[in-house]
């Protein structure tokens, strides 16, 4: 039992350090300040492998850091929710990744991302300042799906997801 948690925490720290390379680079700065990457593609991978609460740990720590490496620490607060938030609709229980479920669960971060990260923009900048940014982080979020998709179906080739639960059950 001892051995199976410590496998799902390292398995978590894992995604985590993904979550955060990925975010942090490549990234593509966009106009008024911030960057598109696609961390988040790692964030819906993470939640497609690990329990729910591990997920959403792995995927919080990971922004967080990505945003203070990257001198966004005063969208921190904001990331460690909004990333959280974005594993929610994923699970982990299937032996596949791209089950039917995890293949629409992405499309919960549409409306997740750009929506709290206005509310985040809303507050820093006002409210005119927090327009801009929707485009970009629904071309964010659209990014990360494809990306997700395309790691996952080749994870699921690779019968990785079920090699992986072999071990956490």
């Amino acid at each position: 039992m001892k051995n199976k948690k410590l496998l799902k925490i390292v398995t978590a720290a894992m995604f985590a350090a993904l979550i955060t390379g990925l975010t942090f680079f490549p990234k593509i700065p966009i106009p008024g300040g911030g960057y598109v990457h696609t961390g988040d593609a790692m964030i819906y991978l993470a939640a497609s492998f690990l329990p729910l609460p591990y997920a959403m740990a792995a995927s919080a720590i990971g922004g967080l850091l990505a945003d203070v490496f990257a001198g966004y620490a005063s969208y921190a607060p904001f990331t460690f929710v909004v990333k959280a938030l974005l594993t929610i609709s994923f699970s982990s229980k299937d032996s596949k990744i791209l089950t039917k479920r995890n293949a629409l669960a992405p499309l919960a971060g549409l409306i997740i991302t750009p929506g709290l990260y206005f509310i985040a923009d809303a507050i820093l900048y006002g409210v005119a300042g927090a327009v801009p940014g929707i485009v970009w982080n629904v071309a964010q979020a659209v990014a990360s799906i494809i990306v997700f998709y395309i790691i996952g179906a080749a994870a699921d080739k690779a019968g990785l997801k079920s090699k992986l639960s072999q071990k956490f059950n």
